[in-house]
């Protein structure tokens, strides 16, 4: 094996550990409650807030405040999950295969190159 051909398996390699690990990452805040945002009851931390810590929010509402918010949605939007722009909110498809992407793209590059070279 070439040395051009060992290098870029270790950066495809590196590529694919990151967002791997970025993808499946688990943390959980370090408080395990939080205070309302509306109405400023201290609550315990759930799958929903937690979820919501991870995609960098600040805010959080208890259950109560936020079935409230839910109920005062348009029916349409409840039920599908869908968000006024229209876009499903929640949904997951495609993470593989941008994370296959990212993995691929790189090393087919460098075996190209390597192939003309």
């Amino acid at each position: 094996m070439s040395m051009e051909l060992i290098f870029g398996a270790v950066i495809a390699g590196l590529v694919v550990m990151f967002l791997a690990g970025k993808h499946f990452s688990r943390k959980l805040p370090k408080e395990t409650h939080f205070e309302c945002a509306r109405c400023g009851t201290v609550a315990r931390h759930n799958d929903r807030t937690i979820e919501a810590w991870r995609n960098n929010k600040t805010t959080y509402f208890c259950q109560p405040c936020h079935l409230k918010w839910l109920h005062g949605r348009a029916p349409r939007e409840r039920e599908g999950g869908i968000s006024p722009a229209g876009s499903r909110s929640g949904s997951r498809s495609g993470c593989l295969g941008v994370v296959v992407l990212f993995a691929v793209v790189p090393l087919a590059g460098f075996l190209v190159l390597h192939a003309y070279a």
